[in-house]
C-alpha cells in the first residue's frame, strides 16, 4: 500500500510539473482570498482547475499565484476553504485583472448531522484555522498587560495563605508569533505584593505560580489543541453551537486517552480533557477549559520532572482551569488545584486577571519575578 501511495504521489508530481513546464503558459493568475464579511485573509484555501489535479493553495496571508497552461484555459477555477462557501469562476474571467480579490462567503456548518469521521475532519480544520488566524485575531507586541494576581491556599481545611499582587506583564512580540519558545523569550513580568501574608520565601513555599498560569494561554504559546501538529492526537467532538452576545460559536470538546506531555503540559498526567470555544465569524478563540489528573507534580510546576525521593512533591494532583479571551487578549486565567504533600491535603485557587493593556509608553521588563515582593 505504501509503494502504491508513493507511486501515485510521484505520478501527480510529474503530471503537474509537465503541465507547468512542458505546456505553454497562457497567463499567470495572481490574487488574494479574503473573508467577504471581515475582509481578513483566508489562509490555505484550496484552489484548482475543475476536473483536473492541477492547482495550488493560498498562503498564510491569503495570497496565491497559478500559471494557466494553454490546454486548460477553458476550465473553471474553484476556491474551497473550511468555513466558507465554495466559489467557481471561468479561468478566462480572471485574466482581465492583474490582481484578483476573491471574496468567500462564510458558511455555517451543521456539523451535528454528519458522521463521526467527517465531523472529526471538520473539527480538526476549525482548530487549525483558529491557530493560523491567531496573529489576526489577537494583539501584537510590544505591549504591557496590567494584571491582578491572587492565590488562596487551604491546608487540611484551614486557610494557610492568601496573597494578592499587582503584576505588570511585558510581551515583546504579542500574539504575532505564537509558540512556546517565543512566549518564554518574549514575556517577562514584575510582581508587587499587596498583602504580605506569605510565611517565608524559600523556593518551595514562597514562589508564585504565575508561569504556570501563563502556560495555560495556549493561544499565545500555540500549545495543545492549538498546535496543528498535535491536533490529530486528540479525540474531538462538537459539544454545542451557542450564540453569545450575538456571535455564533463552536464549542469543541477534546480528550487525550493517553495524555502526552506535549498535549497536556503535565509530565505525569493520566487523564486530560477539556473544551475550546471558537468563533465562527473569524476563528478567534473565546474560551479554553480543561481538567487534568496527575500522579504527581513538582512544587515548581506541572511541566517540571521530579525524582523518586517523594520529598517536595505534590501527589494525587487534580486540577481544572479556564482561560477567557476578550478584546484581542486574555481577560482571565483561573486554576484550581488539589493535591497531597508531606501528608497534608492542600487546595489552591489562583487567578490572573487582566485589567488593562498598554500599547504606548510600554515598560520593557527584562526578567521574571518568581517571588512576590513589597
Amino acid at each position: 500500500m505504501k509503494k502504491i501511495t508513493i507511486l501515485l504521489i510521484l505520478f501527480l508530481f510529474i503530471w503537474k510539473s509537465e503541465a507547468q513546464e512542458g505546456s505553454k503558459v497562457v497567463q499567470t493568475i495572481k490574487g488574494k482570498v479574503i473573508d467577504a464579511v471581515t475582509s481578513e485573509p483566508v489562509s490555505y484555501t484550496n484552489i484548482g482547475l475543475e476536473g483536473t489535479f492541477y492547482g495550488t493553495a493560498s498562503n498564510s496571508e491569503g495570497n496565491f499565484e497559478l500559471k494557466i497552461p494553454e490546454e486548460l484555459v477553458s476550465k473553471n477555477i474553484y476556491f474551497s476553504a473550511v468555513g466558507f462557501k465554495n466559489e467557481k469562476f471561468p479561468v478566462t474571467g480572471l485574466f482581465e485583472k492583474e490582481f484578483n480579490v476573491i471574496r468567500l462567503e462564510p458558511q455555517s456548518y451543521d456539523i451535528g448531522d454528519i458522521d463521526v469521521a467527517a465531523q472529526s475532519k471538520v473539527l480538526v480544520r476549525i482548530l487549525r484555522m483558529a491557530a493560523e488566524n491567531t496573529p489576526y485575531n489577537f494583539i501584537t507586541g510590544p505591549f504591557n498587560l496590567v494584571c491582578t494576581y491572587t492565590i488562596d491556599k487551604t491546608v487540611n481545611d484551614s486557610v494557610q495563605t492568601n496573597t494578592t499582587a499587582d503584576v505588570l506583564l511585558f510581551d515583546k512580540n504579542g500574539y504575532s508569533q505564537p509558540s512556546k519558545l517565543d512566549a518564554f523569550r518574549s514575556r517577562n513580568y514584575s510582581v508587587k505584593n499587596q498583602t504580605e501574608r506569605v510565611e517565608d520565601y524559600r523556593f518551595s513555599t514562597g514562589g508564585n505560580n504565575i508561569d504556570e498560569l501563563l502556560e495555560l494561554d495556549w493561544v499565545r504559546s500555540g500549545s495543545s489543541v492549538l498546535n496543528p501538529a498535535l491536533i490529530p492526537a486528540f479525540q474531538l467532538r462538537l459539544a454545542s453551537e451557542p450564540v453569545l452576545d450575538g456571535r455564533e460559536y463552536w464549542v469543541i470538546s477534546f480528550q487525550q486517552p493517553a495524555p502526552t506531555f506535549a498535549g497536556s503540559g503535565d509530565f505525569y498526567a493520566f487523564s486530560f480533557e477539556g473544551e475550546i470555544t471558537v468563533a465562527k465569524e473569524d476563528y478567534s478563540v473565546n474560551k479554553i477549559t480543561g481538567k487534568i489528573r496527575s500522579a504527581k507534580n513538582s512544587l515548581q510546576g506541572k511541566s517540571i520532572a521530579v525524582g523518586n525521593s517523594g520529598k517536595y512533591v505534590r501527589e494525587n494532583v487534580s486540577y481544572d482551569f479556564s482561560v477567557i479571551y476578550k478584546s484581542l487578549k486574555p481577560e482571565l486565567i483561573q486554576l484550581n488545584k488539589s493535591y497531597t504533600t508531606e501528608g497534608n491535603k492542600v487546595s489552591e485557587k489562583s487567578e490572573l486577571k487582566v485589567g488593562g493593556v498598554q500599547t504606548t509608553n510600554v515598560s520593557h521588563i527584562e526578567s521574571r519575578d518568581y517571588f512576590t515582593s513589597k
